[in-house]
């Protein structure tokens, strides 16, 4: 039931956590550090890409770095010799780049040169003054290249220049699309070739944001010195994490999205930060951790899921996709480990410096500013193990037997030392020690273990022991054999000793060990696993094992864990045999060929707990393995031949990507180097490497030169090889390598043949009876090239004279579409003229008419209050009616009304659509207004006194809700 609970919850687990090469919070991934004196360059990079081969390039400050897992090169530099800041690659493997002053691209020739062009020339001189192209991104059919200068944009060989007023302050590509910050305007966003503002992109303006990623709660903006923020529906709100008093301080410099969702982050001072999506901290690399700069440039991961690290000193490879880590100690007090334990939530190591503690549940938490390895006072030498019996933990060491509390050990029996402790089957209360020179008891009094005394008859150094469930005892000796070994009734004496050895049926009597695995006594020996044949006694090959680790591999480990797995170290490898339900085992080894040569031999140890951690002890450390962690160790690489030199009679370079190399570049232009070399050049060495970097040091070779040798030679780490003495053939070297983890690269191919001697060639023979010919056939043959050049001649003649008439042709038709859109601008102008005098006369006689009806309008009115006759009454009336009628207008208005609108872009109607509370009179007002007509005129335009004028502007300026201090003449015209 328990197995099935826990087989559960790993599934559960496997479930929660993505397969695809999540960063493991546990520890510190491997880190493979490369300064200037390895690589022979400068210090600073800046920028990293690799190319469809797997070939990894840097942006350096001598130009740009390669790195073939084996050698470093710089492959070629920018025309004005400066630094190179950026580059980005296409799926042809043209590299563009950005340096200082200068960008372009570069390609490599068949000889393996790398040719640089410069794309600076096709600018005018006057926008070739930039400095450092910090970004350079492909984007569809063009390249965009990034300064504080400017953007330029590369397309069908024409570059257009964006320019700011003021200087840009960063350049991100966000899901393909591309932002530019402004150091005025806040954040633009490159469309169509130009730079259009983001709403409310004013915002963004002194920021100095980094980065900008995408995620499902917004963008989140890297700021270079106040944290991180999340940018969503025109807001930006902080983002907390775990990590912002180190982003805070430290000044953010990069940052790049993982596959599995984490954000990397680095820093100018504190190294590489790793946040999950929640905020919480999940690594924090700095120098301590094993970074060899706090200065992080710039941050890519490869096809093998390894990170790259660009530095202001150096470059650094973070193995962020393997399931083993380091648990460092930044005090480095630990060295050799022979054991470890967790006990009451400590992790406890033991070293040939003593006995070391840490606070394992912090550290697995992630708070790892203090956790530091302490030491445990009391012991001070080789402590060569620890183990928790009943509430104790022990420790035995080379001065003897102690208990350990917290801080501090107490010794329990001094002894000549103690090698490993073992309780009795059937007596709990009964510890067995093996000591250098034989064996000691134990016994647990009152919660406590107190020394009772060395066991006699036995003088060997018992530092391999098991129990088996009949009580016995089997102890191994390395150099001697097995003994297996009974107490008597008082557990204070041997009454029984059998000793085994290659006699007994094991292939030596050698490196011999014992272990008990399902409550069966197995023994490691140098051709695989035995057992005992209780029938005949002696010592055979366990067929389970034998069918699952062979023969032919020195067994030094077998343990099992909590949920049921074996693990083993067979020769050099480490591996887990998983049971199935079918009862046979699945074996996996790949994860763990790291941990070769990494063992201290003799004391080879694996811990594992119940929470699925395993530890295993290094002379390199303590390394910790996460099974969740699943790493493709299957994928596809290539095998490189670097460079191809003759020897004799002086080196010469045939093939070579290192700069400036080849005396005749560009010579081959053949899409495959296949060279033909004199007999004098038969002496030939080859370097060649593998595009896979994930222990590169490890990685094996094996080589054929067809032609030559009749099959592949042997593996080996040799990466250089060489030929002498060459007959003349066709020849075809070939190299693969072979990585860590077994996987055999693709080949890699050089082509070359060897000339034969000239007194051992059939020209020397002929040579004089075809010469005559030859010099015949070159005179016919300069006759027709003479007759073929003045053919060509004449006809690039006609040529350009057909091109010099088309020329005049295109030239007079586009004089007279000057021409034409010269009369129609002319007539354009006289129609809005025309259109405006229309307008002035009629609002003038508009005026006058008005002041006339008004005129007429105040005499009748006097005659009315002089005449008393009712008479003259109703024909007054009338008269004083029609004037008002009149007045009003409408016929002229309308007119007036539509020639207004064309003038001025809808005028009326826009400012009806926005204020819709305006009267008619309200809106001639505002007509009058744009005409920029004063009160006094417009008083009998409407019809109405000055003052009337006055109270209708106060009116409108109410329903177009303006200040005070606002003025409306200036609104209508503006609006």
């Amino acid at each position: 039931m328990t197995k099935f609970i826990i087989r559960i919850l790993v599934l559960s687990l496997l479930l929660v956590f993505p397969l695809n090469a999540q960063i493991k919070k546990i520890g510190v991934p491997f880190i493979t550090n490369y300064n200037p004196k390895t690589y022979k360059a400068a210090s600073e990079n800046w920028d990293v890409l690799q190319n469809s081969k797997g070939m990894m390039f840097f942006a350096n400050h001598f130009g740009i770095l390669q790195f073939d897992g084996v050698r470093w090169n710089i492959v070629t530099q920018p025309e004005n010799r400066s630094m190179v800041r950026s580059m980005a690659i296409d799926k042809n493997d043209k590299i563009y780049v950005g340096a200082q002053g200068d960008f372009g691209f570069t390609t490599q020739l068949p000889n393996g040169q790398y040719q640089y062009t410069s794309l600076v020339k096709l600018l005018p001189n006057s926008e070739q003054n930039f400095g450092d192209v910090v970004h350079t991104v492909i984007r569809s059919n063009d390249i965009v290249f990034f300064s504080y200068e400017g953007i330029f944009i590369y397309k069908n060989n024409k570059i257009k220049v964006l320019r700011s007023k003021a200087n840009f302050e960063e350049f991100f590509e966000v899901n393909k699309e591309i932002y530019v910050l402004d150091n005025t305007k806040g954040l633009l966003q490159l469309k169509n070739d130009a730079l259009v503002p983001v709403a409310n992109g004013e915002k963004f303006a002194g920021m100095k944001i980094r980065k900008i990623l995408e995620t499902e709660n917004g963008l989140l903006l890297l700021t270079q010195k106040n944290g991180l923020f999340i940018f969503k529906e025109n807001q930006i709100k902080p983002f907390v994490t775990e990590a912002d008093h180190l982003l805070k301080q430290n000044q953010i410099s990069v940052a790049i999205e993982f596959s599995d969702g984490y954000i990397g982050i680095g820093t100018r001072q504190t190294g590489l930060i790793v946040l999950d999506r929640s905020g919480h901290l999940i690594q924090h690399i700095n120098k301590q951790m094993g970074l060899q700069n706090e200065y992080v440039t710039n941050l890519k991961v490869d096809k093998e899921g390894n990170l790259w690290v660009t530095l202001k000193e150096g470059i650094s490879l973070i193995q962020i996709s393997s399931p083993l880590s380091r648990i460092l100690d930044t005090s480095n007090s630990e060295t050799k480990i022979y054991c470890s334990q967790i006990y009451q939530n400590k992790l406890y190591i033991a070293t040939d410096n003593g006995l070391f503690w840490l606070d394992w549940q912090a550290y697995k938490n992630g708070k790892r500013e203090n956790a530091n390895f302490r030491h445990v006072a009391g012991m001070s030498e080789n402590v060569w193990n620890i183990g928790v019996f009943g509430n104790s933990l022990l420790a035995f060491e080379k001065n003897g037997i102690f208990e350990v509390s917290g801080n501090a050990a107490q010794i329990i029996a001094k002894t000549d030392g103690a090698w490993k402790g073992i309780l009795i089957p059937n007596h709990p209360d009964l510890l067995l020690v093996g000591g250098y020179n034989g064996l000691y008891l134990l016994k647990k009094i009152n919660n406590s273990w107190v020394y009772q005394h060395k066991i006699k008859g036995f003088e060997e150094s018992s530092r391999v022991i098991e129990t088996d469930t009949n009580g016995n005892i089997w102890i191994a000796h390395g150099y001697k054999g097995i003994f297996k070994i009974q107490f008597n009734t008082t557990f204070d004496a041997v009454s029984k000793v059998e000793f085994y050895n290659q006699k007994n049926g094991f292939p030596s009597s050698l490196f011999l060990n014992t272990f008990k695995i399902d409550d069966q006594i197995l023994f490691g020996t140098t051709k695989g696993v035995y057992k005992q044949n209780p029938a005949s006694d002696r010592m055979i090959p366990d067929p389970v094992f034998k069918n699952y680790l062979g023969l032919k591999s020195h067994i030094r480990l077998l343990k099992s864990d909590n949920q049921n797995n074996i693990w083993y170290i067979s020769g050099e490898n480490t591996g887990k045999m998983t049971r199935k339900t079918n009862g046979g085992f699945d074996v996996e080894e790949l994860p763990f060929r790291k941990l070769r040569y990494l063992y201290v031999p003799g004391f080879e140890n694996i811990q594992t707990t119940a929470d699925g951690d395993v530890f295993f002890g290094t002379q390199d450390g303590l390394i910790h393995y996460n099974a969740i962690k699943n790493k493709k160790y299957q994928t596809k690489y290539k095998a490189l031949i670097s460079e191809v030199k003759c020897i004799f009679p002086k080196d010469s370079l045939l093939f070579s990507s290192r700069y400036d190399v080849l005396p005749n570049k560009g010579k081959f232009n053949d899409e495959k180097l296949s060279p033909v070399l004199a007999y004098s050049n038969n002496a030939l060495h080859f370097s060649f490497s593998s595009l896979f970097y994930d222990e590169a040091d490890a990685t094996e070779y094996e080589y054929w030169l067809e032609g030559f040798e009749p099959k592949w030679s042997e593996y080996s780490l040799q990466t250089e090889k060489e030929y002498t003495n060459l007959p003349e053939n066709e020849y075809v070297f070939h190299v693969r390598a072979k990585n860590i983890y077994g996987i055999v690269s693709e080949e890699a191919l050089f082509k070359f043949e060897i000339s034969p001697p000239w007194y051992r060639t059939i020209w020397a023979y002929i040579l004089y009876f075809i010469l005559y010919s030859v010099v015949i056939y070159l005179i016919i043959r300069y006759q027709k090239s003479v007759a073929e050049r003045d053919r060509q001649q004449l006809i690039l003649s006609q040529e350009k004279e057909l091109l010099r008439s088309r020329a005049e042709l295109n030239e007079q038709r586009l004089t007279m579409e000057q021409e034409n859109m010269e009369i129609m601008r002319e007539n354009l102008e006289a129609t809005i003229n025309l259109k405006n005098a229309k307008v002035a006369s009629n609002t003038v006689n508009l005026i006058h008419l008005n002041e006339i009806l008004l005129s007429i309008k105040e005499l009748i009115g006097q005659m009315d209050k002089k005449n008393d006759a009712n008479v003259n009454f109703s024909l007054l009336a009338r008269i004083n009616k029609l004037i008002d009628h009149e007045l009003q207008g409408d016929k002229h208005w309308n007119e007036f009304e539509e020639i207004f609108n064309q003038l001025h872009d809808n005028f009326m109607q826009r400012l009806k659509t926005s204020y819709p509370e305006l009267t008619p009179r309200d809106m001639r007002l505002c007509a009058y207004l744009r005409m920029n007509f004063n009160t006094k005129e417009i008083a009998p335009l409407l019809g109405i006194s000055v003052r009337g004028v006055e109270d209708t502007r106060y009116r409108i300026r109410k329903k177009l809700q303006l200040p005070s201090d606002a003025n409306i003449t200036e609104f209508i015209l503006n609006f």
